[in-house]
């Protein structure tokens, strides 16, 4: 029995050690397995880990060249802005030289006009026009007299003492006779009139004068309605003449007050002024 029980667990013993040594085995072609595995998906992850680590490189280097393309965009942009601005200031000093050159343009066009007017003024004879009209306000001085004492030596000059006498005769005043010939000074007969002869005259324009024994400062602080006849007509022909002869003289000539002791009235019809 002894024996026997030796044997049985002799035999007890094998199945054991039997069974430890295929569990053994298969716990280590498991872990062999396992192991085998792990280093695969190690292998796996490791290459994973390269293919996105390649990925994240090439999305660094594309950040890194979008930045690099954005600074650049950024400077470009800068530089658009500045020259926009530039821009900007030149056409607003274009703009401005454009409007100067406009003002410019203007005023040259005005000039031009006043030049065209000037001219068309000189190459235009003076006359009197509508003279029964003029005439109705010099008739309160009816029987004046008066008398040319000038006038230039060209025919606009004659026609326009011949207009001045014929106006001077509508309102009822009486021409006399200018001085005697001269020596040295010419006299011209108006429209052939051998009764109506003229002294040359170098003066421009129209002048009205009128004389009085003491000079002007004897009567210069009378009023208007103090003032002898000849005075008052000399006035008002001066006014008529200033107002009606077209083109108009401009000149802005008064009344010229001399020492003397003439009655009439005197007429010095000189060239037109420029």
């Amino acid at each position: 029995m002894g024996v026997a029980g030796e044997l049985l667990v002799t035999n007890k013993a094998s199945s054991v050690e039997t069974q430890l040594r295929e569990n053994s085995h298969k716990i280590e072609a498991l872990l062999t397995k396992e192991a085998g595995d792990a280093a695969t998906s190690a292998k796996t992850a490791h290459g994973e880990a390269d293919a996105v680590k390649g990925i994240a490189d090439e999305a660094r280097a594309d950040a890194k060249d979008a930045l690099a393309k954005a600074r650049l965009a950024q400077s470009e942009l800068a530089h658009a802005e500045a020259d926009a601005a530039k821009a900007e200031t030149v056409s607003s000093n274009a703009l401005s030289k454009a409007a100067e050159a406009e003002s410019h343009l203007a005023e040259a066009m005005r000039r031009v006009k006043l030049l065209d007017a000037d001219l068309e003024r000189l190459r235009t004879p003076r006359h009197l026009y509508h003279k029964a009209n003029i005439a109705s306000s010099l008739k309160v001085f009816v029987e004046t007299e008066y008398v040319f004492i000038g006038t230039c030596e060209d025919q606009e000059c004659f026609d326009l003492v011949s207009d001045i006498d014929e106006l001077l005769q509508l309102a009822g005043w009486k021409r006399i006779k200018g001085p005697p010939i001269r020596i040295g000074i010419a006299q011209y007969k108006i429209h052939g009139d051998k009764d109506f002869s003229v002294d040359a005259s170098v003066s421009i324009g129209t002048d009205i004068s009128a004389e009085t024994p003491n000079g002007w400062d004897s009567i210069k602080s009378l009023p208007e309605n103090q003032q002898a006849k000849r005075i008052r007509a000399a006035i008002a022909l001066n006014l008529a003449l200033a107002s009606n002869i077209s083109p108009p003289e401009n000149t802005g000539k008064k009344v010229g007050i001399d020492t003397g002791t003439s009655t009439a009235v005197r007429i010095n019809v000189g060239r037109k002024p420029l």
